[in-house]
């Protein structure tokens, strides 16, 4: 089954791709004034990508009803023609969404609050290339872990949507996926056995404007589940400065406990989704500053980030996680995650023997004011994702999430670890707890799929 990526960009819905327009206010209970208004002057063009904007003088002064200025044009010579507005108070028009550069000729006119025209004024355009086109000429595409990245640029924050088409065995093109986006950036459509085969990428704006093809014979890199797992399928990543010797989370500014055996670090790698199947690690009291720090005045003090660092047993390729919500009737928790950080390394991680006492390593392993935190084992790390879990409507408030958000928190939620970082192997990783959903320091692990390639 193919997986897609949601990014820390919202998800743009249908309805952009329609044609633009806007329609005059009504002033029909307005005195009725038969005087034509004076025509506009001076008119200057800046072609932009896609359009133009067209700048101009209003009619004199004395055109005192006068109500805004209207453009007629046409995005295909003989076809519909289209009008757009721009008040009195204003003193140009600009105009978007053509499909290429050919000259066109747009009529301005000026109408005051009875609908009164005036002469209108000829000038031409000569649109710049489109954003699809311009886009299209940006993009990087090759092969990656089960599938395409892309990169492009788009600079004028178009409204685009980038589709992938799939040869099948009968040679048809078939779309697999759309992307929608206003942002440059980058994607990865994922889903692909290692094997060669032509892939095509078509851009397509709100206009239904669409690029030229670009079609490209890849072969997607193997990926596979590189958690380390027993005979009976259990995970055996550890939980580094926890599962393997003395407890030195404290030392490194990670959460301390678990609530439960029930509850936990193994269920973060298995297959459960419900409430009594996730890795809680501990209560909220567990994360009070003086429990690590050991001074009374830091009672009852929530620092924030928390970590979770984790030891994979191995050298791994790491290409992207699925992260799972709750799945216990409502599709989230609070407790799950909002905004994660992601950290790896190949190299052992300090230990407290590195560091004169626990003040001075905490200063190392966190960036909290109240034990001068440096956050200087960022520096020693590599910084391979950054994961923030907005859902397809966009609303960051979980109290406002929609049947569709919940449904997108229980069917898991893809996302890519840094592209350029893919093939570099690593052992270790720290995950940088920011928030959870509803803002607080302790986060929740429900299940986290992961990919990529085991080195050894």
């Amino acid at each position: 089954m193919k997986s897609h990526i949601f990014y820390l960009v919202a998800i743009i819905a249908l309805p952009f791709f329609l044609p633009q327009c806007s329609e005059a206010p009504n002033w029909d209970n307005e005195p009725h004034n038969s005087t034509p208004p004076g025509a506009v002057s001076n008119t200057i063009v800046k072609n932009i990508s896609g359009g133009a904007v067209i700048f101009f003088t209003l009619p004199p002064e004395k055109d005192t009803d006068l109500l805004g200025v209207k453009a007629l044009y046409s995005y295909h010579e003989g076809g519909e023609i289209l009008e757009a507005y721009s008040s009195a108070s204003t003193d140009s028009i600009q105009l978007v969404g053509f499909p290429d550069t050919k000259e066109r000729k747009v009529k301005l006119i000026a109408f005051n609050k009875s609908r009164v025209e005036s002469a209108p004024v000829e000038v031409t355009i000569h649109p710049d290339t489109p954003p699809v086109e311009a886009i299209r000429n940006s993009l990087e595409m090759r092969e990656t872990f089960s599938g395409v990245f892309l990169k492009w640029e788009n600079p004028s924050r178009a409204e685009i949507g980038i589709s992938l088409y799939v040869e099948d065995s009968l040679g048809f093109m078939n779309l697999d996926y759309t992307h929608f986006t206003r942002e440059s950036g980058q994607y990865s459509f994922r889903g692909y056995k290692d094997e060669e085969r032509k892939f095509r990428i078509i851009i397509k704006d709100r206009w239904n404007n669409t690029s030229t093809p670009l079609d490209t014979l890849l072969t997607p890199v193997f990926e596979e589940d590189v958690v380390a797992r027993d005979i009976s399928g259990r995970s055996t990543w550890i939980r580094y400065g926890y599962d393997n010797g003395p407890n030195t989370t404290e030392w490194r500014g990670d959460y301390r406990s678990e609530y439960s055996t029930s509850y936990g670090f193994f269920n973060m790698f298995q297959d459960g989704t419900t409430a009594g199947s996730y890795f809680h690690p501990g209560l909220w009291v567990t994360f009070y500053l003086d429990l690590y720090t050991g001074r009374t005045e830091d009672a009852n003090i929530e620092p924030k980030p928390m970590h979770l660092t984790i030891d994979m047993t191995r050298e791994t390729l790491l290409s992207r996680c699925k992260v799972y919500f709750r799945n216990d009737g409502t599709g989230f928790n609070p407790n799950d995650p909002y905004h994660l950080s992601v950290y790896a390394t190949n190299q052992t991680p300090k230990q407290p023997e590195d560091f004169d006492d626990k003040l001075e390593s905490l200063a190392y392993w966190t960036t909290w004011p109240q034990v001068n935190g440096t956050g200087a084992w960022m520096d020693d790390w590599t910084h391979i994702g950054e994961f923030f879990f907005i859902p397809p409507s966009g609303n960051t408030s979980y109290q406002q999430w929609t049947t569709e958000d919940r449904e997108w928190s229980r069917a898991g939620v893809d996302m890519d670890f840094f592209e350029e970082y893919n093939t570099t192997p690593f052992r270790y990783l720290r995950i940088v707890c920011h928030e959870s959903l509803e803002g607080s320091q302790l986060v929740h692990f429900v299940r986290w799929d992961m990919f990529g390639a085991v080195v050894k």
